[in-house]
């Protein structure tokens, strides 16, 4: 049995508790699609613990489309993006507004609307760079601990990637500022303003996108094998030399 937009039925998770006890040893009976709203997992975890295995389905990557131009420019959603580049910007504009409206405050975001679009565009500024709390604080007006809290919701959300640094000191890892992006390109795009037809490698932020399109088709193709990822990004080490 397969229930769509299951999050909109949180009733749903206990009812099937008892289905799935009944059966342990017969997997694969239900499956449960939609948004992976904080308020579903929350469910999830209270009832279905040992039970279930979430699945993460990205955009469209490399390995299932032939169109990498348009993959790159329009992103990996299908409507606005790879399998419908002429409704780019237009579909993807009405997402992030979609999501920065109703979604998100809905999911447990506490910022206005205006403040998360305004987030939105400073992210994909940033797009690639080192990820300076106070630097987006000030200019959002806001500390630097809420912020982080507005990001938490973003990359919960799947919207952004907070990619973290090497480093063999575990402690050294947790607390060393991470690497921010957005996590389909075509979003990243149309908040960067980039106007259809344009060349795409004159722009100033190329690289930036570039890097974090192949981060994404990397791992979004290890996911579609089964195979787990500890993404880290090398971070530069300067060697400072006593002079004579």
């Amino acid at each position: 049995m397969v229930f769509d937009e299951a999050q909109h039925w949180p009733e749903l998770f206990r009812r099937l508790r008892g289905a799935i006890d009944a059966r342990r040893k017969q997997n694969g009976r239900f499956v449960l699609l939609g948004s992976i709203a904080p308020s579903l997992m929350r469910d999830v975890s209270e009832s279905r613990a040992g039970r279930m295995a979430a699945l993460e389905l990205t955009p469209f990557y490399l390995g299932e489309v032939d169109h990498l131009d348009r993959l790159w420019r329009c992103g990996g959603f299908p409507d606005g993006g790879v399998l419908g580049g002429d409704a780019y910007p237009v579909w993807q504009e009405n997402y992030v507004r979609a999501m920065a409206e109703r979604d998100l405050p809905m999911w447990g975001l506490p910022a206005k609307s205006m403040v998360t679009q305004r987030l939105f565009r400073m992210i994909a500024a940033e797009q690639g760079a080192i990820l300076n709390l106070s630097k987006l604080g000030q200019s959002l007006g806001l500390s630097h601990h809420t912020v982080n809290a507005y990001l938490d919701h973003l990359e919960g959300a799947f919207l952004i990637r907070r990619l973290p640094p090497f480093e063999a000191n575990l402690r050294k890892r947790l607390v060393r500022a991470p690497r921010l992006y957005w996590r389909d390109s075509g979003l990243l795009h149309a908040l960067l303003r980039f106007p259809p037809g344009e060349d795409l490698l004159a722009q100033p932020w190329v690289g930036a996108s570039w890097e974090g399109f192949v981060i994404e088709q990397i791992l979004s193709a290890r996911a579609a094998r089964g195979e787990s990822s500890d993404a880290h990004f090398f971070a530069a080490m300067t060697v400072t030399r006593p002079t004579s």
